[in-house]
């Protein structure tokens, strides 16, 4: 009897298990290749959860107390301005094994879990696309993969951050979003709306603009479009955006009193010697927005650095090709509401978080890669719309493009990730990581040929 062939849900989960594998591999082999605490935000990011632990909710500029004997040692902690949520998931990790001696498994376990919360950003990822090209899953696919392969996002997956977990957080509300575009306010889907929100919001401040954003795509579609207005349906959305901003209220009203703003950061620490606030100069957002070397540190990631005119080549021509092919999605008949909804909703979530950027940025703050990674969804879902352009070509262009972009991941792995700071080099496990790099090629060619079978079977 013939084999049957996999459905095409069945090639999806395979694809989903083929990203999860490789986004693992990849976080793990920056995990293992780069000294633990070699950058200061990871050691101030852990003391933090640390101090957690034993029941101290840090301000900015507060002392460190996590014993340390590898990479930087810091004048004062500077992540306090932070919500909770992301600490509250180290804290039992980090918190026993430091009192306990093991400080380098505390540090790499705190790893562990920065690398699981990635992989839940793939997933996110691809469920999110799944809701904007619902009839396309290789797109969806793709996007997963792009996503596992990112050397910004997979880059943060190695070492202890909370960008990504807010990542996670913000790309599930999109989605959520535009599910709700085409199931109406369903109660469950504002309910998970509500949550994600809360989330975000307990991550990190700027969740208030996919928050603002999200709602408001949500709130104008129901009362301007269908045959009624539904009042009912926008008095729910208004209630779960309430309930997750007074969940957080308690925290943002806590930094307002400590510093006069929302977000916490206290203005006296600018120039203070050892901080992230040293060295600031204020210029103006035009002078910014024109400045290329503002660009560069936005736009290239530390994988990246070294080969620049690759890292072009892998980003702006799928994302190029990915607008054009965004563009052509609105032609005639296909200009429906929820698809014209949800162009507009990425891209005013692109400018918002762009143009804070480049404010912060004009206010004498830093310009870093790892500040635009909250658009990974829209960067994932456009550059996979590039490379799946044609169905018949997806696979092959996929193929290459993830080559090129894991042989990238490769070179920066090897040889070891170099480490500052002033105390001593903590060990790295080469060989490990070059086992995990192997376990995610061998996943990122199950990915790929997963796109070419559904784009294959979908051109049919």
């Amino acid at each position: 009897m013939p084999t049957p062939r996999p459905t095409a849900p069945q090639l999806w989960t395979a694809g989903l298990i083929a990203n999860l594998i490789t986004c693992a591999g990849v976080c793990a082999g920056y995990a293992l290749s780069s000294p633990l605490y070699g950058t200061k935000d990871e050691v101030a990011h852990v003391d933090h959860a640390y101090q957690l632990w034993h029941g101290i909710l840090i301000r900015i500029g507060e002392p460190m107390r996590m014993p340390q004997i590898w990479g930087y040692t810091l004048p004062f902690d500077w992540t306090g301005q932070h919500p909770p949520l992301f600490y509250l998931l180290l804290a039992p990790v980090v918190g026993p094994l430091t009192d306990a001696g093991h400080l380098l498994a505390a540090g790499m376990a705190a790893r562990g879990i920065a690398a699981l919360i990635t992989c839940l950003v793939v997933v996110a990822v691809m469920w999110t696309t799944r809701q904007i090209v619902p009839s396309r899953p290789e797109v969806s696919i793709a996007a997963g993969l792009v996503t596992a392969l990112s050397p910004a996002l997979t880059r943060l997956g190695g070492v202890v951050f909370n960008d990504n977990l807010f990542v996670l957080w913000v790309t599930l509300l999109v989605g959520q979003t535009v599910w709700l575009l085409r199931h109406e306010p369903r109660t469950r889907g504002l309910l998970l709306f509500g949550l994600y929100a809360a989330a975000a919001l307990g991550t990190r401040l700027p969740g208030v603009v996919f928050i603002g954003l999200c709602a408001t795509t949500l709130g104008l579609v129901w009362l301007f479009t269908g045959p009624r207005s539904d009042w009912a349906g926008i008095l729910r959305l208004g209630v779960a955006v309430l309930l997750a901003v007074a969940a957080n209220a308690w925290f943002y009203l806590r930094n307002f009193r400590a510093t006069g703003n929302w977000s916490g950061m206290q203005t006296d620490l600018v120039g203070k010697p050892g901080g992230p606030l040293q060295e600031r100069e204020v210029r103006s957002v035009l002078d910014v927005a024109t400045d290329p070397d503002i660009w560069r540190q936005l736009l290239i990631p530390p994988a990246l650095q070294e080969h620049v005119l690759v890292g072009a080549v892998l980003t702006i021509g799928p994302l190029v090709l990915g607008l054009v092919v965004g563009v052509r999605s609105f032609s005639g008949e296909r200009r429906e509401t929820v698809r014209v909804a949800t162009a507009l909703l990425l891209l005013a979530l692109t400018a918002t978080i762009v143009a804070i950027q480049l404010d912060y940025a004009a206010g004498g703050g830093g310009a870093y890669w790892r500040y635009l990674i909250p658009l990974t969804i829209v960067t994932s879902l456009i550059t996979a719309l590039g490379l799946t352009a044609s169905p018949r070509l997806a696979g092959p262009a996929v193929g290459v493009w993830a080559a090129a972009s894991f042989a990238v991941f490769a070179a920066h792995i090897a040889p070891p990730n170099p480490s500052g700071g002033d105390l001593a080099t903590a060990p790295v496990f080469q060989s490990a990581a070059w086992i995990a790099t192997g376990v995610a090629g061998v996943a990122c060619v199950a990915a790929v040929a997963t796109v070419l079978l559904v784009a294959v079977a979908r051109s049919r």
